[in-house]
């Protein structure tokens, strides 16, 4: 055994705070760009979307975003869209014999939440005008305002990896690389 390990005192075992444990688990629900942009646009078919669109900025670097003409989102569930294990889809394990739908666990809008900027724009097709929500990186809504908007649901992911411990040049320079000519 060498002295480094002897003489050092032994550190006591505690819990991870949550949000560090929520930040931690993110990176494993969305690791890349493609799982990122994947998970929306399923968000998108199981809102019953018949046009999908996906931009991206800086090859995603800056902006992603996926826009729909699904259902949109109805205001009761605004507060609740994008916290952790909150699903229109199931309600106990039970549920999931009957899950027919793509996403259903509530993880994919907060991981993407603690990883970027994530805001809204939604119009339900019960409404006659669209909202904007804004929400924090524990996936808290902070700010809703009226936005026009025909029916169907745009999420933009601004900086999308921001929040990550590595350098962000590094990654927007991968994203380039890995883009087709």
């Amino acid at each position: 055994m060498s002295d480094a390990c002897t003489s050092e005192p032994a550190r006591a075992i505690k819990a991870i705070d949550k949000h560090s444990v929520h930040q931690i688990c993110s990176g494993q629900v969305v690791l890349t760009l493609a799982t990122a942009v994947k998970e929306l646009v399923e968000n998108s078919v199981d809102a019953g979307a018949t046009n999908i669109d996906v931009r991206l900025k800086e090859c995603g670097a800056d902006l992603v975003e996926v826009s729909d003409n699904g259902k949109g989102v109805e205001e009761a569930n605004f507060e609740g869209l994008t916290l952790k294990h909150h699903t229109s889809k199931l309600r106990d394990f039970s549920d999931l014999i009957h899950v027919e739908t793509f996403g259903f666990r509530g993880e994919a809008l907060s991981s993407l939440c603690a990883l970027s900027n994530l805001s809204v724009v939604t119009c339900h097709e019960s409404s006659h005008v669209g909202t904007k929500l804004v929400f924090d990186h524990k996936g808290h809504l902070v700010q809703q305002s009226p936005n026009p908007r025909q029916q169907g649901t745009t999420v933009s992911l601004q900086q999308l990896f921001y929040t990550c411990p590595f350098d962000t040049r590094s990654f927007s320079a991968i994203l380039r690389r890995s883009m087709p000519k």
